[in-house]
């Protein structure tokens, strides 16, 4: 299900700022479903976040035993 900006941030529990930031940024896909409307899927968000964490995981292991 696709969420507004504000629907997004109060799902994810961070704040609007931060959804729009990551947005800017090119973080986070998104929906545009017209020039004001701007659409996320959590369920999206949410597996690019296990992914980067994982992948956060793996270079610190390297760190480690390098």
């Amino acid at each position: 299900m696709l969420l507004s900006v504000v629907e997004t941030a109060r799902v994810l529990g961070v704040s609007v700022e931060t959804v729009r930031r990551r947005i800017k940024n090119g973080q986070w896909p998104v929906y545009k479903l017209g020039p004001k409307s701007t659409r996320l899927d959590p369920s999206e968000i949410r597996a690019l976040g296990r992914l980067v964490g994982e992948l956060e995981q793996q270079r610190k292991g390297a760190l480690d035993e390098g």
